[in-house]
């Protein structure tokens, strides 16, 4: 970490709501989101001359597996706080997925999705679901939180496909999201931002959207979320509105972009325990773990080095992270490599601050309030 770097993170750390308990927050986002179907398919999609290994979405993440939890959870399993807690991952989960036959046979002019469990079914995953209920959430490790209904924005993709885009109908043909459309501007093609609008009338969809999300995974997982974190941080204010009144109360991003209907975006800078008008209550990730973005960095000496600025400030550590990580669909050796990591950072935190308390979000927001 540069100088730069160090200030932004007092920055963000100083104001707002403190304590003095030393609290450890992990937020992963995009767990049961589709992106890369399999190996095969991404050297098929490479082979056409598609850029898909000059990202990193494209070429390492992917559908999570049973075998990725239970990998996932022997690390978390090897670790305790000072109170005999494992520590735990909290899952920003997407509850459902693109029904690509329902959606050709509309002609792409009709937007059909499938349930994170019928998902699953159609990857010979069929038992994850009840294994992430059973292990993932009763014992703490894996605990999920809304990240929206699927991380797609369903309008923008369809005017892509109708457009006819060869790159994505290879991709659509494929089941697979990628979000790479380069002949026109990034912020037209971008489609995997769900909760970014454009125009009125779209509002109102995705305020739909979310409320059906919601409906969702109180059905799969058993139980409301409360909080929240927008997918690629866009989103638009009068959306808490629709997300409180849904019992969604705290959002885990605080700062975040909206987005105007010419495409550009302006940043919102919310603090510890900030509250809007609609009741939202916001917290900041301070901290990151991200090992596939640089293999040549040191990710455990860096979110280290968070860690201990968050905790000087008062603030609970709460670390950026993503499932693509933690995921062996495209590739056995990164996931393998990340969870070393992991258990190595893990064991640092607890021998540096042996007062340390793991916490899921959920538990964190009600720590806050």
């Amino acid at each position: 970490m540069n100088l730069r770097d160090i200030l932004a993170k007092y920055y963000i750390n100083l104001r707002g709501w403190k304590t003095k308990r030393k609290i450890v927050v992990i937020e992963s986002d995009d767990w049961g989101s589709i992106r890369m179907a399999s190996p095969e398919i991404f050297n098929s999609l490479k082979r056409k001359g598609y850029p898909v290994d000059k990202h990193k979405f494209t070429s390492l993440d992917g559908l999570e597996s049973k075998e990725d939890l239970e990998v996932l959870f022997k690390v978390l399993r090897n670790h305790k706080d000072k109170n005999g807690k494992h520590p735990v991952i909290t899952a920003c989960a997407l509850v459902a997925n693109p029904n690509f036959e329902k959606i050709a046979s509309s002609g792409f002019k009709e937007y059909h999705f499938e349930t994170i469990d019928k998902t699953y079914q159609s990857y010979g995953e069929s038992e994850l679901l009840e294994f992430w209920k059973e292990k993932g959430i009763k014992e703490n490790l894996l605990y999920p939180q809304f990240h929206g209904r699927e991380h797609l924005n369903p309008r923008k993709w369809l005017s892509v496909l109708k457009e006819g885009v060869q790159m994505e109908m290879d991709a659509f043909n494929e089941k697979v999201l990628l979000g790479l459309s380069g002949s026109a501007s990034l912020k037209e093609r971008n489609y995997m931002a769900a909760f970014e609008h454009t125009s009125e009338e779209h509002k109102e969809e995705i305020k739909q959207t979310a409320i059906e999300g919601l409906t969702i995974f109180e059905q799969l997982f058993g139980f409301k979320s409360l909080s929240f974190m927008p997918s690629q941080s866009k989103q638009f204010e009068q959306l808490n509105e629709t997300l409180v009144n849904q019992s969604v109360l705290f959002n885990q991003g605080g700062q975040y972009f909206i987005s105007d209907e010419s495409g550009a975006f302006k940043k919102v800078d919310k603090f510890w325990g900030d509250q809007d008008k609609y009741g939202m209550t916001y917290w900041r990730r301070n901290c990151s773990f991200e090992p596939y973005k640089d293999q040549n960095q040191d990710h455990v000496v860096s979110c280290l080095k968070e860690i201990e600025i968050a905790f000087k400030c008062g603030k609970p550590a709460v670390i950026n992270s993503h499932r693509i990580n933690y995921t062996s669909r495209i590739d056995e050796n990164h996931r393998n490599q990340s969870l070393v990591l992991l258990d190595d950072l893990l064991s640092k935190i607890i021998k540096n601050n042996p007062n340390v308390e793991f916490m899921n979000s959920e538990q964190l927001a009600k720590t806050i309030r």
